[in-house]
């Protein structure tokens, strides 16, 4: 069998994301870095090498999509930036007109929860331009429509199923404005009227609620969102920001859906500021939990770091958290199966066993 030529990839947004998944394509040998989008204009005309850290690589970043997408890019990696008012649907469209697959952490895992008419203007480009768009991170992406779905194939007569994140912030250097604008830094009552940051983790953690009920058969009777808030009693220092006594150091909110009047599946996730204000059930940085309640009832926990073996929560040679690695090393691996995918939208597939078989065309046994 003949020996194929790597993947080649291009990356939408050279940021803390856009980075790590530079670094991960010039070390893997079955890819190979074809271009680079950026968004800010003192990236413009860099070598992407340099912006990653690693040294030159001949890639040079460039903000003119077209320049961008006229590099024969097989699969786009789309780490743009999210400002929760879905100013990527543009361009997207624009690459999958072009005939370009896109893989994206970005809330496009499941456009039908934006309603029947976005969904199908997206299948339509990606169709007309031959393309194949996934929306693909570790939240939702994978745990929420991979993992814990394949794991209820140890459970019968599920009732209820919890996914929560938890992130420890401080590390994060870089990203202070932005979560100032989530309320941390900020006292706690000035905070309470605000949902910038529920709106835009809304926009991703909602989808696998959905996906969940259009994939199960479950009809949703509504969707309640709940928020949790914690000040720091002491002032806190930490790369990614500083903070005063008596001000918001955690942000938490949790979605559940509803069927029949009773909870069927809720996601969480709490974002805390250092060692501190790490809530009790996370025991360490980058922490995952599952929680399936049914005949026996389940609880898997997940926790990423650099290396085990060595004790190490980052290395110097990839100085990204092991969370955020997860995420583009989730949509690296999604690139073959996104080329190879017939044009349109690709999702997850059902784990062939699962807790709730689609049992509307199955034919009646005889005497029942």
């Amino acid at each position: 069998m003949p020996v194929r030529k790597p993947y080649r990839v291009g990356i939408a947004g050279p940021g803390g994301l856009g980075l790590c998944a530079i670094r991960e394509v010039l070390r893997l040998p079955e890819l190979e870095l074809a271009a680079v989008l950026a968004y800010s204009p003192h990236k413009d005309g860099v070598d992407a090498g340099e912006l990653a850290g690693v040294g030159p690589t001949g890639v040079i970043a460039t903000t003119d999509l077209d320049t961008f997408l006229a590099a024969d890019i097989e699969c786009v990696l789309h780490c743009g930036r999210d400002f929760g008012d879905w100013r990527t649907d543009d361009e997207i469209l624009r690459m999958l007109k072009r005939g370009v697959n896109v893989v994206t952490m970005l809330p496009y895992h499941f456009l039908r929860s934006r309603g029947d008419e976005v969904e199908a203007r997206f299948r339509a480009a990606a169709e007309r331009g031959g393309a194949t768009l996934h929306g693909s991170g570790i939240t939702p992406g994978f745990f929420n429509e991979r993992f814990a779905l394949a794991a209820t194939g140890l459970v019968n007569d599920v009732t209820h199923i919890r996914f929560a994140e938890f992130f420890n912030i401080a590390p994060v250097e870089g990203g202070g404005d932005m979560l100032r604008m989530f309320g941390f830094g900020s006292p706690k009552a000035d905070v309470e009227g605000s949902d910038f940051a529920a709106q835009m983790a809304e926009a991703y953690l909602r989808q696998p609620i959905l996906f969940y009920a259009d994939r199960l058969g479950i009809p949703v009777d509504r969707i309640e969102r709940t928020a949790r808030l914690a000040e720091t009693p002491v002032p806190l220092s930490e790369p990614v920001m500083a903070v005063e006594a008596g001000t918001v150091g955690l942000v938490s909110y949790a979605w559940t859906g509803y069927s029949g009047g009773k909870p069927f599946y809720t996601t969480e996730v709490y974002w805390y500021l250092g060692e501190s204000m790490r809530p009790q059930e996370c025991p360490v940085n980058d922490f995952w939990l599952i929680e399936i309640e049914g005949r026996p009832s389940l609880r898997i926990t997940v926790a990423g770091q650099a290396s085990y073996r060595d004790d190490v929560y980052v290395k110097p040679e990839e100085p990204t958290p092991p969370g955020y690695i997860m995420t583009v090393v989730a949509m690296l691996q999604a690139v073959p199966g996104v080329i190879a995918a017939a044009p349109g939208l690709l999702q997850p597939a059902l784990p062939q066993f699962h807790w709730k078989p689609d049992m509307r065309d199955a034919a009646p046994v005889e005497g029942r």
